[in-house]
């Protein structure tokens, strides 16, 4: 399968985030993804929008890849050092985001693109009969 992509732009700010959020479950419904990809694949984008003093400007994109066994999540511009902090951050300063992270995706990487920094998360699932639904 052929990778695909869906880009989302939106104002950085917390009423909008819910349409990222409707976006990722209606890709994860249209793959037949299960409940559990679903909620880590939605629970890692709202954990990262959520963070104010990751926005490196007003408006932020999400980009979803879709590959044969993987769905990925780009999400930016964001501020390199408060994000590069926040993932280095030790335990016993509070619940690090890469082992949250972790816990929700196989691969986090920091990627410069576009002249700005973007996360990228990818997630390792079982698509149904390696085609989306009603593609078969």
């Amino acid at each position: 399968m052929a990778a695909d992509a869906i880009s989302l732009s939106i104002p950085h700010s917390e009423p909008f985030h819910g349409v990222a959020r409707l976006v990722v479950g209606g890709l994860a419904a249209r793959l037949d993804l299960s409940y559990e990809d679903l909620e880590d694949l939605q629970l890692a984008l709202v954990s990262v929008l959520e963070r104010d003093g990751y926005a490196a400007g007003p408006e932020i994109t999400v980009r979803l890849l879709v590959e044969e066994g993987m769905v990925g999540i780009a999400i930016g511009p964001l501020d390199a050092a408060e994000l590069g902090a926040d993932l280095e951050r030790q335990p016993e300063e509070g619940l690090p985001m890469r082992r949250l992270l972790e816990t929700l995706v196989q691969q986090i990487s920091v990627e410069e693109q576009d002249g700005g920094h973007w996360l990228r998360l990818e997630k390792r699932v079982a698509l149904a009969h390696g085609t989306p639904r009603g593609e078969a």
